[in-house]
C-alpha cells in the first residue's frame, strides 16, 4: 500500500482565523482536553464530528465494574444459563458506555447551525 496521500486528504489550503486572547485559550484548552491539536480539532468540527474530551479516570473505573460484574455472571452460566442473557446486556452497555466515553460524536451541521445556513 502507497503511503502517498490521496489528492483528497491533502491538506494545502490554509485558513486564518483570527482569535481574542480568551477564544485562543478557550479552542487550546478544548483541543487539549481531547487530546488533539488545535487544527485537528476545528478540522473534526468542520466535519460535523465533535471531539469528546479523554475519559476521566471515573469512566475507567466505571467500565472495570462492568467488566468485574460480567466476570461474576460468566461463572454463573453453567449453573444458571439464563445469566448468559445478562452477561450479553452488560457486555452491550460496557460498550455503549466506552463508545460514549472515547469517541467522537457525530452531530449535523444543519441542524447545528439552522437549515441551510451552512
Amino acid at each position: 500500500m502507497s503511503r502517498e496521500k490521496s489528492e483528497k486528504n491533502v491538506r494545502n489550503v490554509p485558513t486564518t482565523v483570527r482569535l481574542n486572547e480568551e477564544e485562543s485559550r478557550h479552542l487550546k484548552n478544548c483541543a487539549a482536553a481531547c487530546g488533539l491539536s488545535a487544527a485537528e480539532f476545528m478540522r473534526q468540527l468542520c466535519i460535523g464530528i465533535a471531539p469528546q474530551p479523554e475519559p476521566k479516570k471515573e469512566s475507567w473505573e466505571l467500565l472495570n465494574t462492568f467488566y468485574e460484574v460480567h466476570a461474576a455472571f460468566k461463572k454463573c452460566v453453567p449453573y444458571f444459563p439464563s445469566a448468559a442473557e445478562i452477561c450479553k446486556e452488560i457486555e452491550q452497555l460496557a460498550v455503549d458506555l466506552q463508545q460514549r466515553f472515547t469517541m467522537p460524536q457525530p452531530f449535523d451541521m444543519e441542524d447545528y447551525a439552522g437549515e441551510g445556513a451552512v
